[in-house]
């Protein structure tokens, strides 16, 4: 997407999905961290117990990357930079590089989903952006 010259921010988010194996014993799912994630994760959570159609983050980042993956479920994540809006469909073993100044607000679809989050800094309050206003250029500028 883009608006003339310039790209829009949400085109430097990254998505794609776990190698899987799986027999009679059970499955495995695989990142290598290295070759998916654009940063060292320096801290990890995950939110889970959510009841389907809930809403969770509503925030961007000043600084932070954000690493998601759908551990299980199915969540669905709203994306916007300012200016552009996408909807990104997160299933089993699927990712998201979440980057600075991208307001994000993830729905869980279904019961059991378990969202994981692998970030590049540690939590610092004054990082988030809480009001999605403040990413909207302002015209007078």
């Amino acid at each position: 997407m883009t608006d003339g010259n310039c790209a829009s921010p949400l085109s430097r988010i990254t998505q794609g999905k776990s190698k899987f194996f799986g027999d009679d014993r059970g499955s495995l799912d695989v990142l290598d961290i290295v070759e998916c994630a654009p940063f060292r994760p320096v801290r990890m959570f995950w939110i889970s117990g959510v009841a389907p159609g809930t809403a969770r983050g509503g925030h961007a980042h000043k600084a932070c990357s954000q690493f998601f993956v759908c551990i299980s479920g199915r969540i669905q994540v709203d994306a916007f930079d300012g200016t552009v809006s996408r909807t990104f469909l997160m299933e089993h073993g699927e990712f998201l590089n979440i980057v600075p100044g991208i307001f994000a607000t993830e729905t869980f679809l279904e019961e059991g989903s378990i969202l994981l989050v692998l970030c590049d800094r540690p939590y610092e309050q004054d990082d988030y952006i809480h009001d999605r206003d403040l990413l909207v250029p302002n015209a007078d500028d």
